[in-house]
């Protein structure tokens, strides 16, 4: 059986944002949580789907800008906001909707308001190829290596997966690949990186070299 190589983006559970200000956009995702830069392809967060639900705790107790949809729950009492009032995900900066561009499920947040966003698998969060799809492997920094896939859709353009770790660890990344891909107790399929929810998983090949980021460009335009 061909061993089937599995990746998944670093992705908190949750994301806490305290507004600052009178806000929509809450805090964006701390770089260590994602594993790359907050605006880097394939490692932001750029996608509603990740989104599985969300809370505001208010700060005050009573806001007349919220959707009808909702009942002031009082200082410090957690109200779930429905996701459908995500205005937008980019670099990753979530921005919600305010009474005004959704009367029923908008909500103007206020100075000191607590949002807890909790996340979920979402569009290009992880991908699985089959080992034999694999094209190369190349350090592409001291302390980044990365992996190119034949295209999923298979049109003539490279997947490409970017490992992050310890400086001057790409030799080890590159013998731990080749230990997962011809492994015999290996066969199915196998994680070689998982950072989601906070608990990251690392292959057994691979642990050691300080993995602290994966990104995923899908360069086939899914």
């Amino acid at each position: 059986m061909e061993t089937y190589l599995y990746f998944r983006k670093f992705r908190p559970a949750t994301l806490v944002s305290t507004q600052g200000s009178a806000t929509q956009a809450l805090n964006a995702f701390s770089v260590a949580s994602i594993g790359g830069a907050v605006d880097g392809a394939g490692y932001k967060v750029a996608s509603a789907t990740e989104i599985a639900s969300m809370t505001v705790t208010p700060a005050d107790a009573a806001n007349s800008n919220i959707g009808s949809n909702y009942s002031h729950p009082g200082a410090g009492v957690a109200l779930t906001i429905a996701t459908s009032a995500i205005k937008t995900v980019a670099d990753s900066v979530i921005t919600f909707d305010n009474v005004t561009e959704d009367t029923a499920n908008g909500y103007n947040f206020e100075t000191g308001d607590i949002i807890t966003v909790t996340m979920q698998q979402g569009l290009e969060t992880s991908v699985m190829y089959p080992a034999s799809s694999l094209i190369g492997i190349e350090a592409t920094a001291t302390g980044q290596t990365t992996l190119r896939f034949k295209s999923l859709k298979n049109d003539g353009t490279d997947d490409i997966i970017t490992i992050d770790h310890d400086a001057t660890k790409y030799e080890n990344i590159v013998e731990g690949i080749n230990a997962i891909i011809n492994g015999n107790n290996n066969g199915g399929v196998v994680t070689v990186v998982d950072g989601a929810g906070g608990s990251t998983v690392i292959n057994k090949a691979l642990q050691g070299l300080g993995i602290d980021g994966c990104g995923i460009v899908l360069e086939a335009s899914y």
